[in-house]
């Protein structure tokens, strides 16, 4: 048996395209597979991606010391950012300052139960630094405030008043200088950011 002649050749010259029509579609399959699969991928990330999106707090829109800002249906107006002592925060073994922050909110659009999905109401300072609400265990301070999570509960009509009202615990050195923030679903990636210069 020849060089010529043995069967590995014969299986080799088999795979290989001798018709240029047969390499064309070959070539033209590979780059349509090139281009479909990131087509695929994004389809699939599609999802993933929205999700994302909606759970970034990018852009900030600053609300003045006093003034309301239209937010997600509603009319939001910062009423105080209080430093409590200790013993007013109803937990003495509390690891930093307590300081609690109330808004006065007038409902515009009677969604606010979609529009408010995931309402973060956090305090940041000028570093970036970020502190979720989170209860010390202390009473409300006044009879019908609640949480931002809790407005949601129920239907609101517009024109009605909420008062929402969230507790922080911050690191000592920063309860002065903090400043609170508002997001949620309806507005996201938008956050409202309250400047306390002048209170």
């Amino acid at each position: 048996m020849t060089t010529a002649e043995q069967p590995g050749d014969d299986v080799a010259t088999a795979l290989v395209p001798t018709d240029t029509g047969e390499r064309r579609w070959r070539r033209r399959s590979l780059w349509a597979l090139l281009l479909a699969l990131p087509a695929v991928y994004l389809l699939t990330a599609r999802g993933h991606i929205e999700e994302w999106w909606q759970a970034q707090e990018l852009f900030e829109v600053g609300v003045s010391a006093g003034v309301e800002a239209q937010f997600a249906g509603a009319d939001w107006k910062l009423e105080t950012v209080e430093v409590l002592p200790l013993k007013q925060s109803g937990w003495p073994r509390v690891q930093g300052t307590p300081v609690r922050v109330r808004f006065q909110v007038t409902v515009r659009a009677p969604d606010i139960d979609v529009l408010w999905r995931r309402c973060q109401i956090a305090l940041r300072d000028d570093q970036g630094r970020r502190w979720s609400a989170s209860g010390f265990g202390g009473p409300r301070s006044t009879e019908g405030t609640m949480t931002c999570g809790a407005a949601t509960l129920e239907p609101r009509a517009p024109g009605t008043v909420l008062r929402i009202e969230q507790d922080f615990t911050v690191p000592n050195d920063v309860a002065d200088k903090v400043e609170p923030t508002v997001s949620m679903d309806g507005e996201r990636p938008r956050y409202l950011r309250f400047n306390l210069e002048s209170y």
